[in-house]
């Protein structure tokens, strides 16, 4: 009698187990799974370019002064010039990738193997360029694929999801879990994930430091207080984001100067709450 209950017990303790992974894959799972419509779709990527810079076909491509990168597209992917290393990510070529398998035609300064680093060294003969044929035809490329970089914001938004929950520390895995999940519920927070991860990154890889302290999503969902209320959620998020920012401005290199664009990067955190579905902001 022993043995059998002791059996029971055991099976049920391993059935128990088998549900709660089940629910909680299941619930990770739904967390990388969204359902976005085509217009709002646009309408996320057209305000990440509009926070960008403007909403302005030159700004297409975007040198930054103080900055050491090109800046390309709706969501200001970052090309790099040869031996030029930053603490960023070169996004650009990624794109360019995901764009060749989506079928869209490069130009030809583009359609290399592998992909080129920046055609232009320095802001400054980046912009004494603009009349050149390699720019114009850049310009056009990322104009006519306006559509397919959507798509690549929402695809590269869900791998970083999953890479972020992964990364998170285990203690608050299971809020941050379902802070996500709440958020990208509608289309206003999926915004602001979106936005923020294009804004300041994931927040996972070790180089995006300043004297140790991340500024990504990951350290924006780990200062989050706990909160139950689905409508208080967003601005926790925005409330955690400007605190993160203000916390990057403090430990940033003096010779960078990051406290000339903490407002504007307060204020783009506050788009977060006035971001309405359907083409209302």
């Amino acid at each position: 009698m022993t043995v059998l209950f002791i059996d029971r017990c055991r099976s049920f303790i391993a059935a128990f187990l088998l549900i709660y992974f089940c629910v909680c894959s299941a619930h990770l799972s739904h967390a990388m799974t969204f359902e976005i419509s085509q217009a709002d779709m646009m309408l996320m990527a057209e305000r990440v370019f509009k926070n960008e810079c403007s909403v302005e076909k030159n700004c297409l491509l975007e040198w930054g002064a103080g900055e050491d990168f090109l800046s390309l597209g709706l969501e200001h992917f970052i090309w790099f010039p040869d031996n030029t290393h930053g603490i960023f990510k070169d996004s650009f070529r990624s794109y360019l990738q995901y764009a060749r398998k989506a079928g869209e035609q490069l130009p030809v300064s583009l359609d290399k193997t592998p992909f080129p680093s920046c055609l232009w060294s320095s802001r400054k003969e980046f912009l004494n360029s603009k009349t050149s044929p390699e720019y114009q035809d850049i310009v056009n490329f990322m104009t006519k694929t306006k559509h397919c970089q959507a798509d690549y914001l929402i695809e590269t938004t869900k791998r970083s999801l999953q890479k972020i929950i992964d990364a998170a520390p285990q203690a608050q895995r299971s809020r941050i879990t379902k802070d996500i999940f709440q958020l990208s519920s509608n289309a206003q927070g999926l915004y602001a994930i979106i936005d923020y991860i294009n804004f300041k990154g994931s927040g996972i890889g070790q180089d995006e430091r300043y004297q140790g302290e991340g500024w990504g999503l990951l350290q924006v969902l780990e200062g989050m207080n706990d909160t139950s209320n689905a409508q208080e959620i967003l601005a926790e998020f925005v409330r955690s984001a400007k605190n993160i920012l203000n916390h990057r401005v403090f430990n940033a290199p003096n010779n960078r100067h990051e406290e000339r664009w903490l407002q504007g990067w307060l204020r783009r955190v506050e788009t977060y709450l006035i971001f309405q579905s359907g083409g209302q902001s």
